[in-house]
């Protein structure tokens, strides 16, 4: 398949800015790693407004197990390597998610001297309730399967875990995407829930799920081509330690008549499509809002992009796109000795 990426201008006119926001609760005991202190194993909290403690999940956590993710699903396509830290700054993911060529392993990425920025970024994430409640230790033994013994004391390894039923509110935001590259993110977010990834311990651990209130999955997706949003993500504040604080703001946004005032007041109307709530100035729209499992039959749906995109990739795809990029750079490195 030929280059086709939202880096690039060329494409500027098939580019959306995607805000998904999500409510994620965890299943069973989960870790987000933050090394060792003497002999426990510690996740990462932080203090917050009002001096609050909180569990934190790191964007830069989520955003390093989503591109392995998304690494595993285009390596059946892609016929070269790349993979964390040895970035090959050519392939789809690394166009999306950014690289650093200066220092890059890649000889011919370091020589144009280039750095990308990442397309997506990731918000880090506090839970709703204090570490009083959503934190707890948890100790584990070594089992000699043979004598079917333990190793006593020696074996003994303590970590801190988050308890089932601590909630995240989420955010992340993708500029300058085309409907693939939304994909790709969807595939890894989507697979990366479902399938338990987000834990620094999966193997003996449990998992995440889409908070539900009224049945309906705490998930919102904003869509605008222009990137214009007159109305607000459904941003929980940090201090917030009441999971039906949260329910509340993510209720409001979906609120078709709510929705309907704020916009009008900022110049906007509003229509519905398909379960979506559409916003629009004068004759032109401008973007699109879908939650619950709306949302989702969304990222479902760029999901398909995102796989029917990498299976161009095959019987000579993967290079054309390698050359569209290595062509795209070469005209950025350009421009940028030309000071331009």
């Amino acid at each position: 398949m030929p280059f086709k990426s939202g880096i690039s201008r060329e494409f500027e006119s098939e580019t959306k800015t995607v805000i998904v926001s999500a409510v994620l609760e965890t299943t069973g005991h989960v870790r987000f790693g933050d090394g060792t202190d003497i002999n426990i194993t510690i996740t990462e909290k932080d203090v917050v407004a009002g001096g609050v403690e909180k569990a934190v999940f790191a964007g830069t956590k989520r955003r390093g197990v989503d591109r392995r993710t998304m690494h595993e699903l285009r390596n059946k396509w892609w016929d070269e390597e790349c993979f964390i830290p040895a970035l090959c700054g050519m392939c789809p993911t690394c166009l999306l998610l950014g690289f650093t060529g200066t220092t890059s392993e890649v000889k011919k990425i370091k020589d144009m001297g280039i750095n990308c920025k990442s397309r997506i970024l990731y918000a880090t994430a506090y839970s709703v309730q204090p570490t009083g409640d959503a934190v707890t230790t948890h100790s584990r033994n070594q089992v000699n399967e043979k004598s079917q013994t333990t190793a006593g004391s020696a074996g003994i390894h303590t970590e801190e875990v988050i308890v089932a039923g601590t909630d995240f509110p989420t955010y992340t935001t993708l500029y300058h995407v085309l409907d693939w590259e939304i994909g790709a993110f969807a595939h890894a977010f989507l697979e990366n829930v479902n399938q338990g990834r987000y834990t620094a311990a999966s193997r003996a651990q449990g998992g995440m799920r889409f908070a539900e209130k009224d049945g309906e999955p705490m998930v919102m997706v904003d869509v605008s081509v222009p990137g214009v949003f007159p109305i607000s993500a459904p941003r929980v504040p940090a201090h917030v330690d009441n999971l039906s604080e949260v329910e509340a703001v993510f209720g409001e946004g979906k609120d078709g008549q709510n929705l309907k005032e704020k916009l009008e007041n900022f110049g906007f109307s509003m229509s519905e499509r398909d379960g979506a709530h559409v916003w629009n100035r004068g004759d032109a729209e401008i973007g699109e809002r879908r939650s619950g499992e709306a949302a989702l039959a969304y990222l479902r749906a760029r999901q398909g992009d995102f796989l029917n995109f990498l299976a161009s990739m095959r019987n000579g795809g993967s290079k054309d796109f390698r050359d569209g990029a290595e062509k795209y750079f070469k005209e950025v490195s350009k421009k940028k000795d030309a000071g331009e």
